[in-house]
């Protein structure tokens, strides 16, 4: 039966799901937990919902792992976090939302599935908040170690109207000490803030990720009211100074991506986001539910940029794209890719999808441009997967993720071109 779900995004066999959580390797398995509503396609009171690979390439769904049930997390749920190993055991570190407090939590488990909810619980709370800063909006706790010292990156919003992400540390995961404020974020409009702060480490570099509610625009970035950036710069963690080596770039030039998630192991750092977006309608409740996770990628520091790649095993089919006129398009499907080549301009159109996506004043989302710095010659590599399409540019010079509802799949992508022609290697 024709669908709009995909074959190889993680997605819920029913309800609604959100950020990925959790990312983390453990008893030889990789594991992802996401933000879920078992009860409806909408969002709601937050649970986890528990994945499990391989591989990294094909995911099952196992079952719902955390339920909001104890007095510091029974309103709005258990709101996103992060997992880490230790003693053979796997801890979780989560944000409980009640009312108008927001702590952070400590759930552990023995086999990735059973987690038990720690009895100090909160573990983070206002008695832990720098001055000025309010528990109403202090989430998403980012955990990992470094030289035998435990950290956590916290998003919280200050009442003089900004946002930051703050740095925490601990030496058992249970007892937690201010440090620092890493960075802060004066540029989200319309109240927004930023949220679920994370990191990967490369070297002597380091790549500090965040995700943005209705950042300010900037020339070609920041056209998503939700979208993912990063940082790269080096990281004193006993000081809790951040020093950026660069400027502060966006993750993805597409409609759908927020909320990242990253895992290092064996000297690789992948990374899954959640691949949709907030303040827009989701057509595929119809089919029962809502939400998909990105593929995973693996995420490379080069200069000052985070460059991502598919990984290995992934179905992606490749294009070498010369660009002959300097107004061209090449069509996948119904995906147009246009290339203005004296601006070094490359504009995405998702046009005739089968129910169009719109935004809270009703307009239509589906048009995103970016810049190359060479439209010559183009190489796109992209895994088209029903609805869900993710497309790389120049080697990673640019990557986009996009939501294209079509229920007729085909395994073989049409390919129209004018005013380019593709370039058999």
């Amino acid at each position: 039966m024709p669908t709009f779900r995909p074959k190889h995004h993680i997605t819920p066999k029913k309800g609604w799901i959100n950020d990925p959580n959790g990312f983390a390797y453990f008893q030889g398995r990789y594991h992802i937990y996401c933000q879920y509503n078992p009860y409806d396609t909408k969002w709601g009171p937050m649970h986890w919902l528990h994945f499990a690979s391989d591989d990294l390439l094909h995911f099952e769904e196992l079952s719902e792992v955390m339920k909001p049930d104890q007095p510091y997390d029974h309103e709005f749920g258990c709101f996103s976090g992060s997992a880490i190993e230790k003693d053979g055991k796997l801890y979780v570190l989560y944000t409980g939302a009640v009312a108008e407090h927001q702590r952070q939590c400590l759930a552990i488990s023995e086999d990735g599935q059973t987690f038990t909810k720690y009895e100090g619980n909160p573990i983070i709370d206002e008695k832990n908040l720098p001055e000025g800063y309010l528990i109403k909006d202090f989430r998403d706790p980012k955990v990992f170690e470094k030289d035998g010292m435990y950290y956590v990156l916290l998003a919280c919003r200050h009442e003089g109207g900004y946002s930051s992400i703050l740095l925490y540390r601990s030496l058992d995961l249970f007892h937690y000490e201010f440090v620092s404020v890493v960075k802060s974020f004066p540029y989200c409009q319309k109240g927004g803030m930023v949220e679920c702060p994370d990191i990967l480490f490369e070297g002597d570099k380091c790549a500090l990720l965040y995700s943005l509610q209705h950042p300010k625009v900037e020339g070609v970035d920041f056209q998503n009211d939700f979208t993912i950036a990063y940082t790269v710069g080096s990281f004193d963690l006993e000081k809790g100074v951040f020093t950026p080596l660069g400027q502060e770039h966006e993750l993805d030039k597409g409609f759908d991506a927020y909320a990242t998630q990253t895992l290092s192991k064996d000297g690789k750092n992948y990374l899954v986001d959640w691949q949709s977006c907030w303040g827009v309608n989701y057509p595929s409740a119809s089919e029962g539910y809502v939400g998909q996770l990105s593929l995973i990628k693996e995420a490379h520091i080069e200069g000052d940029r985070l460059k991502l790649s598919f990984l290995p095993g992934t179905k992606t089919a490749r294009y070498r794209v010369k660009v002959e006129e300097n107004q061209a398009s090449l069509c996948l499907n119904n995906l147009e890719i246009r290339f203005d080549k004296k601006n070094s301009r490359v504009t995405l159109l998702r046009l005739g999808m089968e129910e169009e996506v719109i935004d809270e004043e009703k307009n239509p989302v589906d048009t995103r441009f970016f810049t190359l710095s060479f439209l010559e010659e183009v190489e796109i590599e992209c895994s088209y997967d029903h609805s869900c399409v993710e497309l790389r540019f120049q080697g990673g010079e640019a990557f986009a993720s996009l939501l294209n509802y079509q229920r007729k799949y085909e395994e073989d992508i049409s390919i129209k071109t004018n005013g380019c022609r593709i370039i058999d290697d």
